[in-house]
């Protein structure tokens, strides 16, 4: 509940007598997770200083009194808001605290409309406490990452001529989950050849050659929270241009990893890797930022990137990913883990950088 009275001192701060968490089909899912440790898809949680409900529908009865420690309210019929505006009858509130960026509009009137008419955003609140993680969450994370990377080791000793590259996706998703992970982090990223620069590139049916770039983007979940890795290995022996441009990313993020620490902005951050590449001659080829918060999203506050000129918090999780992306011809990204701390950064990744040939 730790995490649930430092939420409600925030809100205090800004004379917030409740909040309302609206998780309808996983728009809200981390937060509600993050609040209450309930992981279903439909809820609505109501934390106020004295009360901490949880309405959800009759899919979730049974799962919600074994997750979370909130007082459920059963929603059994008719419109939800109903069931909420019940509720709330005896609540003495003014100001109501709602995510503004994980609600539709048609949400928001309703909530004007049946609620209250004074609803103030929460969403930096939320962003900035899961910014920094707790000793469990990184546990989690950890834990996450080794299953991950003991999945792609297998896997690569499975990968030859003939594979697609949905036959390497298939193959490490199947082994994250045998090894452990509750669920696949995101759809795994794995591109072969000239595909490997596209960035963000889906596997398709095209079949591993010789002496070809695999670019493999992937992570399993432990108790809500993601790994997030990439590697770049060949099969077969690499030209000679793929090994200078993998030298010229992996030196980046070498550097990048040595002198990463809490309290630098985040846009420190990533100049460190972009001028590196930038003085090699591929500034137009790094086209997105070092990295990025990672914990029950993938993608999360803090950000990692020329825009974000925030002092990153101590204990904050994020990802150091620099890439050269050369369409027609390949795409080199190395990705760590690391907790930030005052004194530098705790790689939490350990799966050999070097550019490996199979």
């Amino acid at each position: 509940m730790r995490k649930v009275e430092t939420f409600l001192q925030k809100l205090n701060q800004r004379n917030i007598d409740l909040a309302m968490i609206i998780n309808f089909e996983n728009s809200s899912k981390p937060n509600s997770f993050y609040l209450s440790g309930f992981s279903g898809s439909s809820s609505i949680l109501l934390i106020s200083p004295d009360r901490k409900y949880i309405i959800t529908d009759s899919r979730y009865f049974e799962q919600a009194q074994k997750e979370t420690n909130f007082t459920l309210i059963p929603h059994k019929k008719g419109d939800i808001f109903d069931t909420l505006k019940r509720a709330i009858s005896d609540f003495s509130f003014k100001k109501v605290g709602i995510e503004f960026e994980r609600i539709n509009h048609k949400t928001f009137l309703t909530l004007s409309e049946k609620i209250c008419d004074q609803l103030v955003p929460i969403d930096d609140i939320l962003r900035e406490m899961r910014s920094v993680k707790d000793e469990k969450e990184i546990e989690s994370i950890k834990k996450a990452i080794s299953i991950s990377e003991a999945a792609l080791a297998e896997t690569l000793k499975q990968i030859k001529e003939g594979m697609t590259e949905l036959d390497i996706a298939s193959e490490l998703e199947f082994r994250m989950r045998k090894m452990g992970a509750e669920r696949i982090a995101f759809e795994t990223i794995a591109t072969s050849g000239p595909r490997t620069s596209i960035v963000h590139g889906k596997p398709t049916n095209r079949k591993i050659r010789n002496s070809e770039p695999i670019l493999i983007d992937f992570g399993a979940v432990v108790n809500g929270y993601c790994a997030d890795i990439t590697r770049t290995v060949c099969l077969g022996k690499p030209s000679g241009e793929l090994r200078q441009i993998y030298q010229i990313v992996y030196d980046a993020q070498s550097s990048a990893l040595n002198e990463a620490r809490a309290s630098m902005t985040g846009s420190d951050l990533d100049s460190i890797a972009r001028k590196i590449i930038s003085k090699k001659g591929f500034s137009e080829e790094f086209g997105h930022g070092l990295g990025h918060g990672l914990g029950l999203e993938v993608h999360e506050s803090p950000g990692v990137n020329p825009r974000n000129d925030k002092p990153l918090g101590n204990n904050a999780v994020v990802t150091i990913e620099p890439g050269i992306y050369l369409p027609g011809k390949f795409g080199v990204r190395i990705e760590e883990d690391v907790v930030l701390k005052d004194n530098g950064a705790e790689v939490l990744t350990h799966y050999p950088r070097k550019l490996i040939s199979l």
